[in-house]
């Protein structure tokens, strides 16, 4: 697939998994701004009268009086907003895919912050990273370092994604972030960090052209 192609998908996902929830008032501010019931004629609080024998103003204890709704709406909220509807068939997409797929779709594109999300996108990407070193003589000490490495490397491959290369963290910076000099991070971890940077490019390739197939998929078998 073409670049634009990958931009154009990641534009639909961005669109089709917002979080829409704020477009409308919510039902306490709707009340406070429009009243239910006219109340000019029958007002809310009681109405009381002048007592001859105690002397006293007493409440009258009637039953309810029907009242007709003020200020209606010229038309109804729907239940599902047209955009909702018309993207529903990326959202549907998305969450047919594999789990670091989908995971990786949702909080990169769609804000998904879940503990859960980033579990299964660390773990499957660690897993990859582990896979090549197999065979590597590496001490402990740069093993563990990679490890708290791997999730600031999505984050930074994230950030590049939606916002371009310029934002991503430069090396002096990720030197300091890991503890090691800028002499020993070039000779040691920037290759690898690197490399961790393509597996999350990777993931993102993969994940975008299986949501666009799977799409396609729903829909001819819906239509069908």
């Amino acid at each position: 697939m073409r670049a634009q192609y990958f931009e154009f998908i990641r534009q639909q996902l961005l669109v089709a998994t917002a979080d829409l929830s704020g477009a409308t008032k919510c039902q306490l501010v709707a009340f406070a701004e429009n009243g239910q019931f006219c109340t000019d004629r029958y007002k809310r609080k009681q109405l009381k009268v002048w007592d001859e024998e105690s002397q006293k103003m007493i409440a009258v204890w009637n039953e309810q009086v029907p009242g007709k709704q003020s200020r209606a709406k010229g038309s109804h909220i729907p239940l599902v907003q047209p955009i909702e509807f018309a993207t529903a068939s990326w959202r549907r997409a998305v969450l047919a895919q594999e789990p670091q797929k989908s995971a990786w779709l949702l909080w990169c594109y769609s804000d998904d912050t879940r503990y859960t999300h980033q579990v299964e996108i660390v773990r499957w990407a660690w897993a990859e990273f582990e896979a090549g070193l197999k065979g590597k003589r590496i001490a402990a000490k740069t093993v563990e370092r990679l490890r708290s490495l791997i999730w600031l490397a999505a984050q930074d491959t994230r950030l590049e994604l939606r916002k371009g290369a310029d934002d991503c963290l430069e090396h002096q910076r990720l030197a300091r972030l890991a503890g090691v000099s800028k002499s020993t991070w070039s000779e040691i971890y920037a290759d690898r960090w690197e490399a961790m940077r393509a597996i999350y490019k990777r993931l993102d390739r993969d994940a975008l052209a299986c949501v666009a197939k799977t799409r396609s998929m729903q829909k001819e078998a819906n239509y069908q």
